[in-house]
């Protein structure tokens, strides 16, 4: 029995067709800690929609919209640190070419 349909979802359709697995069930103080933690590495956060319609335009059966957005702001990351690198191995070189006119 197919429990999707368009919008719907039969949840007890599906917890019927699916019971839980009692010996996956994980309980107490650490476990639920760590589901606690777990919850609060994920943030909220706002983007615009004009950026997210964007996103989504490319995102496909294989990457997801926030995939894309993760890989965006890694690069973006990456790009800056690469920025820096060039910036200060620019300004040695400036310095050393500085110091060798002024000898």
């Amino acid at each position: 029995m197919n429990t999707m349909e368009g919008d719907n979802f039969d949840y007890q359709s599906y917890v019927r067709e699916t019971p839980p697995n009692p010996s996956e069930i994980r309980r107490g103080k650490s476990e639920r800690q760590q589901r606690y933690d777990a919850a609060m590495l994920r943030l909220a956060v706002k983007i615009d929609e004009d950026l997210l319609n964007q996103f989504q335009q490319l995102a496909s059966e294989d990457r997801s919209c926030e995939q894309l957005i993760n890989q965006a702001l890694r690069e973006w990351l990456s790009a800056q640190g690469m920025k820096e690198m060039v910036r200060v191995e620019i300004q040695r070189a400036i310095q050393q070419s500085l110091s060798s006119v002024q000898v």
